[in-house]
């Protein structure tokens, strides 16, 4: 299985098939919506895109941690790069602002249901 880098994983992100068939077919059943519920479920779209990202590199930060300790000889090297690299906390408040916005771009279009 090849390894993805942290470095790699924080770059934009497109939107994935998921979050676009699901935003999709949520603007589909809204048709007859007025154009700020368009954009609405864009942001929405967007914010999705934004939490995968986010969570994706929290998971690669934790991966290369998880397998720079597997190592059969794992380097003091290795484990300070990995502890400098990038700092998780940030991808972590990344994925709690994300998440927040996703969970009120999903009251603003409950509330124009």
């Amino acid at each position: 299985m090849k390894r993805t880098s942290t470095a790699t994983i924080l770059a934009p992100t497109r939107t994935t098939a998921a979050d676009a068939g699901a935003v999709e077919a949520l603007r589909r059943r809204l048709a007859g919506s007025t154009a700020r519920e368009h954009v609405v479920l864009d942001f929405l779209e967007d914010d999705l895109r934004e939490t995968r990202a986010a969570l994706a590199a929290v998971t690669a930060y934790l991966d290369d941690v998880e397998g720079a300790l597997a190592r059969e000889t794992p380097t003091a090297d290795r484990l300070t790069a990995l502890a400098r690299a990038v700092d998780p906390a940030a991808q972590v408040d990344a994925l709690q602002e994300a998440l927040a916005s996703v969970r009120r771009r999903l009251s603003q279009v409950a509330a124009r249901m």
